[in-house]
């Protein structure tokens, strides 16, 4: 197992930026990917009591982590991960959870979440590889080095947009690594059915649970936003028809929700509170 040290943020984070993380916010600079042959930044949000025992908990792993806990490296805007949770521990401390959060590879971002190459737009194909590394690299590093419940119960996978759509795959593909999702934005208009052809083929856990939204604004298009609309509906669907149980999947429509953390980050409490139900 890869020797790799987990550093306290401020001794990573040293510029003049104002940086907005709270908590106790470690980051591994250079987390080898082979199955990419490349490397990304890893930020590990550790919960508030994890230092007052020897109690294990569950784990949340996203894409686009640099968008998650900090303003000055996202992308504009942050998802305020580690705000909610910090106030979750005192009002909820029984969610409480270990967040795993993976830089996403820039201009490669939309070939590494989509397992399919869109040739329209020139896009995807290393979408499984990208998956095998959170199940099969990252995963199990994580367990060996921190107090995770391990099992693909405690096991979250999320993400928004094509972040949403490569959670969902990742939970399709290798199920005895993750059993819960929580798809923002969830989009498919790129895939020409592919990740609905994978849900009808693929043996789906009926313990798997789903939390998917789309917001009403998601572009300026407003046909894009009625077919995106649909497209959550027949995931949804879908999924149920797969073996799903209706009440393991939550569909949120959100009315003036757009494609931005602004509509994401306040649905994270809600989403969170839902996936770490039995």
């Amino acid at each position: 197992m890869m020797n790799l040290t987990a550093l306290p943020w401020r001794e990573v984070l040293k510029d003049d930026a104002v940086h907005t993380i709270t908590g106790d916010v470690r980051v591994i600079e250079a987390f080898p990917i082979p199955q990419l042959q490349t490397e990304r930044r890893v930020w590990i949000y550790l919960p508030r009591s994890y230092n007052e025992g020897d109690r294990r908990y569950p784990v949340l792993y996203m894409h686009d982590g640099q968008n998650v806990f900090n303003q000055p490296t996202s992308w504009g805007t942050e998802w305020g991960v580690d705000e909610t949770l910090e106030q979750l521990a005192v009002d909820e401390p029984e969610i409480e959870a270990i967040v795993v959060a993976i830089d996403n590879g820039g201009d490669q971002r939309n070939n590494e979440y989509n397992f399919t190459i869109n040739a329209e737009y020139g896009f995807g194909g290393k979408g499984e590889a990208y998956a095998a590394f959170l199940a099969e690299t990252l995963k199990p590093y994580i367990d060996l080095h921190y107090r995770t419940l391990p099992e693909p119960e405690h096991t979250m996978i999320s993400g928004s947009s094509f972040g949403a759509y490569i959670s969902l795959y990742a939970a399709i593909r290798y199920p005895a690594q993750f059993d819960r999702v929580g798809g923002l934005s969830f989009v498919m208009w790129h895939d020409n059915g592919a990740i609905i052809e994978l849900i009808q083929k693929s043996v789906i856990s009926p313990t798997l649970r789903v939390y998917l939204s789309i917001g009403e604004l998601e572009t300026d298009n407003p046909d894009f936003n009625r077919i995106a609309h649909e497209h959550v509906t027949l995931t949804q669907q879908t999924l149920i028809a797969a073996g799903v149980a209706e009440g393991r999947i939550q569909f949120d429509y959100i009315p003036g929700g757009t494609h931005h953390e602004s509509t994401w980050g306040p649905l994270f409490a809600k989403a969170h509170r839902w996936l770490l139900q039995p």
